[in-house]
């Protein structure tokens, strides 16, 4: 079974905001980086939180490759988030 992943329209808001460029050089965005890893215990404890914005970063393949490391979040971040989207609906 394939993992989920971030919606285009998730894909469209990041590439925007970055004005299509990676979050750790000046090249191109190649791919959506999950901050908090995107495995099955993640989905069931951030419903909200994994898939959004907010856990999103675009990258270029040598970003995603090599550094993808330096965007990772907190699980108080994760937390604080998924609890702030869940008051949401």
């Amino acid at each position: 079974m394939a993992k989920e992943t971030f919606s285009d329209e998730v894909k469209q808001l990041i590439y925007k905001a970055q004005n299509g460029y990676c979050k750790g050089c000046n090249n191109m965005i190649h791919s959506f980086h999950h901050k908090l890893p995107n495995n099955q215990a993640n989905r069931k404890r951030y419903p909200h939180f994994i898939h959004s914005p907010m856990n999103c970063a675009g990258l270029c393949l040598n970003c995603h490759t090599n550094k993808s490391h330096l965007f990772k979040i907190s699980i108080g971040e994760a937390n604080a988030y998924e609890e702030y989207l869940e008051n949401l609906k």
